[in-house]
């Protein structure tokens, strides 16, 4: 089965030679590329790739930032022409990371590490995240909700909505019932009445934070100081912004 890969980069040259190595390379595909890192978050998060080649040093949002919001879906490799990014590229579980310019030589090399890797995987990936089965408003059906597809939930007086990448569930449960269910690395409560997926997150502004879907939710004041800790590892030296 082939590995599909997807490249960002915010430099068409550094594309090229990317795309040219997939090419060259069997048992690896194309699945896109794209030099706004903004615009590949929601593709990714969609229809998340075998491997995605991250450059670091980017506008808008680097690529350490967006590693932390992606590298539970997808095996992330940095490439990038500073040395200094090392640490902090593999705190983010990144696979690999190489230096600009790039030999096909190294790449090679990379794409071999990360086969021997996945062929010494007899268990699941812990990137597959669980599921689990809601009540629907059909007396005795049960909805399974796989986790990897939550956008948000959100809470009412007496039940919730699930959010999901397609769909929309309607389920008789408090928010804090289904909270229990979700891995906490990946999802936050920011108000009385919200939860989100991290991986969801396109941007956040003073009180309110934007989703996929042009969703913007507002960020409680109770909530507002766990989830900007939370957030914080997932953007290294980004603690301070407002939230």
């Amino acid at each position: 089965m082939n590995l599909t890969c997807y490249i960002v980069d915010d430099e068409s040259h550094a594309i090229g030679v990317l795309k040219a190595f997939i090419a060259k390379t069997p048992g690896l595909e194309l699945a896109g590329s794209a030099s706004d890192p903004l615009a590949a978050l929601e593709v990714i998060a969609a229809n998340p790739p075998a491997l995605t080649f991250l450059d670091i040093d980017m506008p808008g949002i680097n690529g350490l930032q967006f590693a932390g919001l992606v590298n539970t879906q997808t095996t992330v490799i940095f490439t990038t022409a500073y040395r200094e990014y090392g640490p902090e590229a593999f705190e983010k579980e990144a696979a690999d990371y190489l230096l600009k310019p790039i030999s096909y030589e190294r790449f090679l090399s990379c794409i071999q590490k990360i086969r021997r890797n996945l062929a010494g995987k007899i268990t699941p990936s812990k990137h597959l995240p669980p599921s689990f089965f809601v009540k629907s408003g059909i007396k005795e059906k049960l909805l399974q909700v796989n986790i990897a597809d939550i956008l948000y939930i959100s809470g009412f007086d007496h039940y919730i909505e699930i959010h999901l990448k397609d769909q929309k569930i309607v389920t008789y449960l408090k928010l804090g019932d289904v909270l229990e269910k979700l891995p906490e690395e990946h999802f936050s409560r920011i108000h009385k009445s919200h939860i989100i997926s991290h991986a969801a997150i396109l941007s956040l502004e003073p009180g309110q934070v934007k989703l996929r879907g042009q969703v913007t939710l507002p960020i409680g004041r109770t909530f507002k100081a766990a989830f900007r800790a939370r957030i914080s590892a997932a953007f290294p030296g980004k603690g301070d912004q407002p939230a």
